[in-house]
């Protein structure tokens, strides 16, 4: 498809479709096919995140703080990963525990998640507890798990692809561990009181992972386990504005305000 249009710009023939107004990438694998489909199709290049390729081939990009880009006019700062949000009512005792795993960032122990969960289950024995595990969880995490009547375990694999996209919006109470990023924005984008599982960081400096999550407990957004394991008896927590709906607006002011 994208080699045809090519070879018809080449010939100047017109394409196939209408010109695009917008064309967004998020993975480092989409940049190279984002600027070649632009240069194709025409339209305005968005970027979700930190570009391997030179910043000032892309039209606008947004980069989350903890990247720690320098300023330029056309990237914008974002408290984290962006995250659809959906405002709907809280299923009253409903809680979520989502784990990841092995990362580069934190230690993992599946000895030492068993005892987190454990204290979480003890502290808030009126909660349904669903824990999900993911691809990056290691072998041997199920044999860890406490177990309690208000504690379900769903394996990523068994479980359908479209659960948490259904169930975090309406859950109550959600615990990430500390190496989920991208779970834990999500976590605060639905509005959910939400608890971070402490994990070691495997750097004590330059780790910008790890000082990400201590300015979000330092700002009230997240409590962190080393604090304790209840999150229904704390006070409402700081609100999280989510971040998909000023990076929307800005994309309006600055690239779409004069298409049409």
């Amino acid at each position: 498809m994208l080699w045809r249009q090519i070879r018809r710009r080449l010939s100047k023939q017109t394409p196939d479709f209408p010109s695009p107004d917008l064309l967004i990438g998020v993975g480092h694998g989409t940049h190279l096919p984002l600027l070649i489909a632009r240069l194709v199709c025409g339209g305005r290049s968005v970027v979700l995140m930190k570009p391997t390729l030179p910043y000032p081939l892309f039209d606008l990009l947004f980069v989350p703080q903890h990247d720690r880009v320098r300023r330029r006019a056309n990237v914008v700062e974002t408290r984290g990963v962006i995250c659809p949000s959906v405002a709907v009512d809280k299923e009253r005792g409903s809680g979520l525990i989502l784990l990841g795993g092995t990362s580069a960032h934190f230690e993992w122990s599946n000895p030492d998640i068993g005892g987190h969960l454990e204290a979480i289950v003890r502290a808030a024995p009126d909660v349904r507890w669903q824990v999900c595990d993911s691809r990056r969880t290691p072998d041997g995490l199920r044999q860890c798990l406490p177990e309690a009547p208000n504690l379900t375990f769903r394996h990523w694999q068994t479980t359908p692809a479209d659960f948490l996209e259904k169930t975090l919006p309406r859950t109550e109470c959600v615990w990430v561990s500390a190496d989920s990023a991208s779970m834990l924005y999500e976590s605060l984008a639905a509005q959910a009181r939400v608890g971070v599982i402490a994990l070691p960081p495997k750097r004590k400096r330059g780790n910008k992972h790890a000082v990400s999550l201590r300015k979000l407990v330092a700002d009230g957004h997240v409590v962190s386990s080393n604090d304790g394991h209840c999150l229904m008896d704390r006070a409402e927590q700081s609100r999280f504005p989510p971040e998909n709906h000023r990076c929307a607006k800005i994309v309006l002011d600055r690239l779409l305000e004069r298409v049409g």
